[in-house]
């Protein structure tokens, strides 16, 4: 019988949830600086996709430090993980999404949470059904150097803009429409 070289998806699943939640209390914990560069540090949905970047990225180190003697092929194995990471925050909006798309608001605070977290389990077992999927994906020069490059573009974002919020949120139009020049103005 072949020995396992990764949690289980459910396992994994369970596992990303605990440490998601984590991310939460050590901001509460340790309100520090380099505790904050990874932590969630309110409720915001860009924080929500930040603690689940860190989250995964962190949860796949620690099952590659556990089953690393196990693992046939460590560039794939450890791509695959990177790739996960780097849609972990996708997956996050797709899902939570669904029920303000099809329903609205939730009535009380009480089902937002327990419905956030049914999403947060949900997004760790999706994450590593796409995670055994990647695996399969030849790791070239020009794919790893792009995963690479959005790997790194996604520290700096959730690094910098839990400092530094953008001008603009995902939802709302733009403000800049109002106090643009006249060729804008002739254009609408």
């Amino acid at each position: 019988m072949k020995k396992r070289s990764e949690f289980r998806p459910v396992i994994k699943g369970v596992l990303f949830w605990v440490v998601f939640m984590l991310m939460y209390a050590l901001q509460k914990l340790l309100p520090y600086i380099p505790v904050t560069l990874f932590v969630a540090v309110d409720e915001s949905n860009f924080q929500h996709f930040k603690a689940s970047f860190f989250a995964y990225l962190f949860l796949s180190v620690i099952e590659f430090l556990i089953f690393r003697k196990r693992i046939v092929n460590k560039k794939s194995y450890c791509f695959a993980r990177l790739t996960a990471t780097i849609f972990t925050p996708w997956i996050v909006f797709l899902t939570w999404y669904v029920i303000p798309a099809v329903y609205g608001r939730l009535p009380g605070n009480v089902l937002e949470i327990v419905y956030g977290n049914i999403i947060t389990l949900i997004v760790g077992i999706l994450a590593v059904i796409l995670e055994r999927g990647f695996e399969q994906i030849v790791y070239n020069k020009s794919l790893i150097v792009t995963l690479l490059g959005l790997f790194a573009i996604s520290i700096m974002l959730y690094i910098v803009l839990t400092f530094n919020l953008p001008w603009i949120d995902v939802f709302k139009e733009a403000d800049w429409k109002e106090s643009t020049n006249l060729l804008w103005r002739i254009y609408v």
